[in-house]
């Protein structure tokens, strides 16, 4: 499942939760002698329906009549055999009269409800002429391997995640690097040949040098702070509907696991342990609810994305301006311009041998960059100096 199937069965159980509340909503309202009120839920409760129905069409999840009708005997055979039993019990010893009434109540009508589908289903497998087959199965999640000592499994996952997101920084070391490489190298490409003389060359190839470093790593401090800023809010507010609405977000969780393939048992079983812990419960809701990752969000650090895209920008700069301090004129800007390709050629190998991606096409992707800027840098040049 990813990240969109996930936002989708969140937005679903949203709508439909929002259809049910809505039409209670409606319902009090008018026993209340509020018709105007209860008009406007009831209307908007038909609207979250369509929103609902949309989202299932989504994610593809309305399978023939036939799927269907087996999946649904399925579900309901766990309700009013397995799920209701133990949800009357529950309210039984902890004196809750009134939902242990509703359980029941609901109970008989879903055992009615499997008498109705198993019927339905037998017919339209007749109909169809198709064997009586079992009802959709639920996956089994993968046995725990045990082979590991657990000390080692947590060192190694503390590791991974510390590398990850190391690597995830090579995108500000790339992206710093090229641009400084590549913005000096038009700048001082096109004075030295408008000019032909050093001095306003390294002059403005400095410039740009400076200000693109200053530019570039506030420009990432301010972007990642933003980033960072919006991940802490959003769990923030999960954290609060956590302590605010624990039973809804309980229900949302055992949702959101069997739509990962588990049973419903497994489900309960697994969100019933999550829920105890109240960090692991954030933690597990902001990943599979939200798709961030707490630890993730912990250690982003705008000042090191601002550091690490300033340094590599400032170092690229300075690489390309080296010709100019040591050759003049036409020399310098041939040796400025081989000598930045052949750093973003290798700049463009790294990142690729890194992220996996072919050094070879990293290389030329970047090269080919470097090549349209400087021709456009050598003729900006040269349009001048005429």
């Amino acid at each position: 499942m990813d990240l969109t199937d996930r936002n989708l069965w969140s937005a679903f159980l949203g709508e439909s939760k929002a259809n049910r509340l809505y039409t209670a909503y409606g319902m009090r309202a008018l026993q209340e002698g509020h018709p105007e009120a209860a008009e406007i839920f009831f209307e908007i409760s038909g609207s979250e329906t369509v929103h609902a129905m949309e989202h299932l069409r989504a994610l593809g999840a309305v399978s023939t009549t036939l799927e269907n009708l087996r999946r649904v005997v399925l579900e309901e055979r766990y309700e009013g055999q397995n799920m209701y039993p133990r949800f009357i019990e529950r309210a039984r010893l902890e004196g809750r009269a009134q939902a242990q009434r509703a359980f029941e109540l609901a109970m008989r009508r879903e055992n009615r409800h499997l008498e109705m589908f198993e019927q339905a289903l037998q017919s339209l497998e007749k109909k169809l002429g198709v064997a009586p087959g079992p009802a959709a199965p639920q996956a089994t999640p993968p046995a725990p391997d045990s082979s590991k000592d657990a000390s080692s499994g947590a060192s190694e996952i503390s590791s991974e995640r510390t590398r990850i997101v190391g690597l995830e920084r090579i995108r500000e070391v790339v992206f710093g690097m090229q641009d400084g490489i590549i913005s000096t190298m038009t700048v001082a490409a096109s004075v030295m040949a408008a000019t032909g003389k050093t001095a306003p060359t390294l002059i403005a190839a400095g410039a740009s040098a400076l200000g693109g470093t200053l530019s570039m790593a506030s420009g990432s401090f301010l972007g990642s702070k933003a980033e960072k800023d919006l991940h802490e809010s959003e769990l923030r507010k999960e954290a609060r509907e956590i302590a605010e609405k624990p039973e809804e977000e309980l229900a949302e969780l055992i949702e959101l696991y069997i739509r990962e393939g588990f049973s419903r048992e497994q489900a309960e079983s697994m969100a019933g342990k999550v829920s105890q812990d109240s960090q692991l419960w954030l933690k597990t809701m902001s990943e599979k609810e939200l798709g961030l990752s707490l630890e993730a969000t912990q250690e982003e650090s705008p000042l090191k994305d601002a550091g690490a895209m300033g340094i590599s920008f400032l170092a690229g700069a300075f690489l390309s301006i080296i010709p100019y301090l040591l050759l003049s004129s036409s020399a310098a800007i041939s040796a400025s311009v081989a000598a930045s390709l052949a750093l973003l050629f290798l700049l463009g190998m790294a990142k690729g041998r890194i992220t996996g991606t072919g050094i070879w096409r990293s290389g030329l992707e970047i090269l080919l960059i470097g090549v349209v800027a400087a021709l456009a840098g050598w003729l900006l040049g040269h349009l001048a100096g005429v």
